[in-house]
């Protein structure tokens, strides 16, 4: 307290901080960017909502504003928003109006109302301090969820871009996400009538931990295969597909990729027949 005051003493403005500029600048490049990222695009009801852009400035001046009055300064919110608002003329330039607005509104404050906090601030509840934390998550977290819901785009194997809100729906009607909701309904099913063990080992059935099933599946196999039917299978695809037999690049490139995987397939069921056996073995002399 004593460097503070011998401080306020012998300047009557705080001295000047790169660092504190520094982090007014990138709060008020998060804040700015998060609102103009949640203005839709589109139009709304068939009323455009492009006029909302015009509150960038009063978020810019918000996140320069917090991160000036940290600690022993304070300063006036409306010289970090006359400073915002200089995005607005820099707008017709096409420039990063954003980070370059958040810069001069950091400067602004910092020249004209960066001043001593002299006077302690006043102490606040735990419960007001909760309530406004709440109240800027949530009010942050709807920005960026407008974002997602209003204009964030998602771009598809073929390069066509699809609305990230439409991908979602798109996922719930899916196969796969039937697929997986199946699943569960057989584990809970499961669990229902035969209890907790039972609806374990179903489930792990179902994740194919071990890569059994998916392995069954490329060498076009059923489950309970013995390990001579497997073999015979395996070179059976390896005779049919093996690369010496074909000439053609793109074929012979198809050939080994298919070549490739039956022998990891086989091999992994090989594995698996043979850790079992070894299994069984252990339990039969027990």
């Amino acid at each position: 307290m004593e460097q503070l005051l011998e401080k306020m003493r012998k300047k009557k403005r705080p001295p000047y901080s790169f660092a504190r500029q520094a982090g007014q600048v990138i709060a008020g490049n998060l804040w700015g960017w998060a609102v103009g990222l949640a203005i839709p695009e589109e139009e709304i009801f068939g009323y455009s909502l492009e006029w909302l852009n015009y509150l960038i400035p009063f978020a810019i001046a918000l996140g320069v504003h917090t991160v000036g009055n940290v600690g022993r300064i304070q300063g006036s919110y409306s010289w970090a928003l006359l400073g915002a608002f200089s995005m607005i003329p820099l707008k017709y330039y096409g420039s990063d109006t954003i980070s370059i607005a958040a810069f001069i509104s950091s400067s602004v404050f910092e020249a004209k109302a960066s001043q001593w906090r002299r006077t302690p601030s006043k102490s606040v509840s735990f419960t007001r301090r909760m309530f406004v934390y709440g109240g800027c998550v949530l009010l942050y977290s709807s920005l960026w969820s407008s974002f997602l819901y209003f204009n964030f785009e998602v771009t598809d194997s073929s390069g066509e871009t699809i609305k990230f809100r439409n991908a979602v729906a798109n996922f719930f009607t899916s196969p796969l996400f039937k697929d997986f909701l199946q699943t569960l309904n057989n584990v809970f099913s499961k669990l229902w009538l035969s209890g907790w063990n039972e609806s374990w080992k179903h489930l792990m059935d179902e994740l194919d931990p071990h890569g059994e099933r998916q392995a069954l599946n490329v060498l076009g196999l059923n489950e309970g295969s013995t390990q001579e039917e497997i073999t015979a299978q395996w070179r059976k695809l390896s005779r049919e597909w093996h690369p010496d037999r074909y000439m053609d690049p793109t074929k012979k490139l198809e050939a080994q990729e298919k070549f490739m995987e039956f022998n990891a397939a086989y091999e992994n069921l090989s594995l698996i027949k043979t850790r079992r056996s070894k299994k069984n073995r252990s339990f039969q002399e027990l």
